[in-house]
């Protein structure tokens, strides 16, 4: 299975973000399944590729040409797509996912994920969506979406659209689930 994380690259992450990307990045390559990411080495994403590696997994990458040329970009990686835009580099983690999982992270992650969700909503895909909710991080975007709901804005059926764990081991467990 291929499961493509979106999560933040920030030097700020605290350690138990980082923490928790490392167990994830080794429980995705402990099964055998490969690592899709942003591409880059800071933060959660460097600590969940460098977690991936060192657990045996193959990891792949798809990367803004910027970042490459600011020198941000992961080198140990199996592969590493450039692209000129942030439109092609989510079409590229879409297109080389079968799960989806997002740990904490910035405005970046934020629309990952919401794009994902969006179209699973208009049916483009029925892939696994996992959200790892460390420390109540997604509680903000899943009461939205039970207000989205209760407001008639979004059918309840939005509500299975995504599943959330506190606990980073399961959320490759929850991604190895088919969707409802």
């Amino acid at each position: 299975m291929r499961i493509a994380v979106f999560c933040g690259s920030s030097g700020r992450a605290p350690p138990e973000c980082l923490a928790a990307a490392r167990a994830v990045g080794a429980e995705v390559a402990r099964r055998g399944h490969v690592l899709i990411y942003g591409g880059g080495r800071t933060g959660l994403m460097g600590a969940l590729a460098d977690a991936a590696l060192a657990g045996g997994g193959v990891v792949r990458g798809v990367i803004l040409r910027e970042f490459v040329e600011q020198d941000v970009h992961h080198t140990g990686i199996a592969e590493l797509t450039r692209v000129d835009d942030m439109r092609a580099r989510k079409a590229g983690l879409d297109a080389r996912a079968d799960a989806f999982a997002a740990l904490p992270g910035g405005l970046g992650t934020l629309e990952e994920l919401v794009e994902i969700l969006s179209f699973r909503k208009l049916g483009l895909h029925r892939r696994p969506i996992v959200l790892l909710n460390l420390a109540g991080f997604f509680d903000g975007l899943l009461t939205k979406i039970e207000h989205g709901i209760a407001l008639g804005l979004d059918d309840a059926l939005v509500r299975g659209f995504v599943r959330a764990t506190r606990d980073a081991r399961e959320v490759v467990d929850l991604c190895e689930r088919p969707s409802a």
